[in-house]
């Protein structure tokens, strides 16, 4: 018997071809096929021991495990893994760091500094999750998305208030 993996689900096979159809049987579809749904593109990796240097942009996801410098703007989800290193200016939909970064970061959506993460730069983003055992050094700038956007359509001469960054402040506990 062989099998054949068909997403999470593992279908065992029989090696006998398939019965043979009857005169009374058609090969005719009884309804047209779905459409394939849209799926996630695959992520453009920078694999270990790989150095890149220059501006990147691109529409997927991007894991980033060997060296990159320059800049990187992309509409999808930015990865470091643990053995990635960055010296660029990262903007992004979601940022999550697990290696090390040195540039600033901007992210539509989120970024997070895992426990073995390392950020040198400043960041501008609606959400930042610092897990403990993260280092980061730099200056946030953290805003409501629906007022980014309100500003944005008004045109990009008005300033920033202090209102716009109005949020809860939250205390850290120092251990």
């Amino acid at each position: 018997m062989g099998s054949r993996t068909i997403g999470w689900k593992r279908r065992v096979v029989a090696d006998e071809p398939p019965p043979a159809l009857e005169a009374s049987q058609t090969c005719e579809p009884s309804s047209p096929a779905p459409e394939p749904e849209r799926r996630r593109p695959k992520a453009t990796r920078i694999e270990p021991g790989c150095e890149v240097d220059g501006i990147l942009s691109l529409e997927g996801p991007l894991l980033i495990e060997g060296e990159f410098r320059g800049e990187i703007r992309c509409q999808d989800a930015v990865t470091v893994l643990q053995s990635g290193t960055v010296e660029a200016s990262i903007e992004a939909r979601t940022v999550t760091i697990e290696g090390a970064v040195v540039g600033n970061v901007t992210a539509t959506r989120e970024i997070v500094i895992a426990r073995r993460g390392k950020l040198h730069g400043d960041v501008v983003t609606p959400s930042l999750a610092i897990e403990r055992g993260a280092f980061f050094q730099g200056s946030t700038r953290m805003y409501r998305p629906e007022q980014e956007a309100r500003r944005q359509t008004a045109g990009d001469a008005e300033p920033v208030t202090a209102a716009d960054l109005e949020a809860p402040v939250a205390s850290i506990p120092s251990h």
